[in-house]
């Protein structure tokens, strides 16, 4: 029930910019003291601020489509695709994202030396990636309903999946990273799907160019003390992140 009504807030406030307590309330058919509880949750997450007996939506990273994706910063991608690779070992089973910056990190397994991996993925790209290999990795793909923006599976088959299997790695894109709210997704089903595959996971290894960092978008993942590997490109904030006991590698 909660999460449904942080997402019709969250809605209104997308589409109307700001809106005042008592408005949101009338919208929701709830009280102004659940209003104004739900709007104290979202300001601690970083989603909104709250002012004038309102609340205003911060500038939240939207659910880009994922080829519209793949071309922007690729040399960045890339260079923080080989750091990333160079984290599996053999023998190892991983579970992957979707996301541009994962897919170019299974294409570079081809200039590598692995060549005995299992790859988990609910992601039609990253599965197309893997394919591709000129290697003979083991492909398992989740099934499940395809988002059109990302591509990846949701919905109850694919979640059964991820609550079922164990992974060495779970190798992540994300929409976002901040030391101080955490990792975030734009899609609330997708974070879903990724919350039981980290509870799954021996290592949570995060890969974004450095677009994401400081980043917010509307669905936290984890929180920053959960991720293990950061690889990104360099930036300002990194330090903050060791704070929090993150392995940073810089590509």
């Amino acid at each position: 029930m909660k999460e449904a009504r942080l997402q019709k807030i969250m809605a209104v406030l997308k589409q109307q910019g700001y809106a005042k307590v008592e408005e949101l309330a009338e919208q929701l058919g709830i009280s102004e003291v659940t209003v104004r509880r739900d709007l104290a949750f979202l300001e601690s997450q970083g989603f909104v601020e709250r002012k004038r007996g309102g609340a205003f939506l911060k500038n939240l990273r939207r659910d880009i489509p994922f080829f519209a994706k793949l071309g922007e910063r690729k040399a960045e991608k890339m260079a923080i695709a080989r750091k990333a690779v160079s984290l599996l070992k053999n023998g190892q089973v991983v579970f992957a994202s979707g996301g541009t910056t994962v897919y170019y990190t299974i294409q570079i397994i081809d200039e590598s030396d692995l060549y005995d991996l299992t790859i988990i993925t609910n992601s039609i790209t990253t599965a197309w990636a893997t394919i591709n290999l000129r290697k003979d990795i083991t492909l398992i793909h989740t099934g499940g309903t395809v988002r059109e923006n990302s591509f990846e599976c949701i919905g109850g088959h694919t979640l059964e999946v991820a609550e079922s299997i164990k992974t060495d790695v779970y190798l992540l894109g994300v929409d976002g990273i901040d030391p101080a709210s955490g990792v975030f997704f734009s899609n609330f089903e997708e974070v879903v799907i990724g919350r039981n595959v980290i509870k799954n996971s021996s290592a949570l290894v995060v890969v974004a160019d450095s677009s994401k960092i400081g980043t917010i978008a509307p669905f936290k993942v984890c929180e920053v003390e959960e991720v293990d590997y950061l690889v990104t490109n360099p930036h300002a904030e990194l330090k903050e992140f060791e704070k929090h006991g993150v392995k940073i590698i810089v590509s």
